[in-house]
């Protein structure tokens, strides 16, 4: 999948932007989610503590294998059981033999900083497909003012752009939440269909 403008600064640096913990269970991640995909997971920011709040395992996914060999190493050094890392770009990945491990449900996908892509509808489309029925995602991205980092102003949505993309792939939104300094949140549920 094309990101455009997402070269990752120093993992410090990235660190200073939001406090993860208090993301997520804002984005309502918590004991009652069993299977969370965190796409385009990067350093782990926030997949070990989604891992810490979860009942079940968090599957991170990032194109770069440098960021998976970070991932892995912390996974190892905490010796920690309920994540799992895997490398590729999330549109060529078969996602639901990945996750027939795991019954083939996935409550939670999280897409934090990343649908500035080229294919945000597309994204979306495949998210609605691997979601079990009921199942959320999480948005988080750069708010539409000058911010130290994050995409140029001209490729970075607002809300109203996802929230629109979101409807037009079968989700509605469930809530909306502020994530100051530098970011707004989303969370969206899927539409269920018999």
């Amino acid at each position: 999948m094309k990101f455009r403008e997402s070269g990752m600064p120093s993992e410090d640096l990235w660190k200073t932007f939001f406090n993860p913990s208090e993301c997520v269970q804002k984005l309502g991640i918590d004991r009652n989610i069993n299977t969370v995909v965190d796409v385009g997971c990067g350093y782990g920011t926030f997949l070990f503590p989604i891992a810490k709040l979860i009942s079940g395992k968090v599957i991170g996914i990032d194109i770069d294998p440098k960021m998976v060999e970070v991932c892995n190493k912390k996974i190892n050094e905490e010796a920690i059981s309920n994540i799992q890392v895997i490398q590729g770009d999330v549109l060529d990945i078969d996602l639901q033999s990945v996750f027939s491990d795991y019954g083939g449900q996935v409550d939670y996908v999280t897409l934090f900083n990343i649908l500035h892509c080229e294919e945000s509808v597309q994204l979306l489309s495949k998210v609605h497909r691997i979601l079990g029925k009921n199942g959320r995602i999480g948005v988080i991205h750069w708010i539409n003012k000058d911010t130290p980092r994050g995409p140029s102003m001209d490729i970075r949505p607002t809300p109203q752009m996802i929230i629109n993309w979101a409807n037009e792939t079968g989700f509605v939104l469930e809530k909306q939440v502020e994530l100051p300094p530098y970011h707004f949140g989303l969370v969206f549920r899927k539409l269920f269909q018999d």
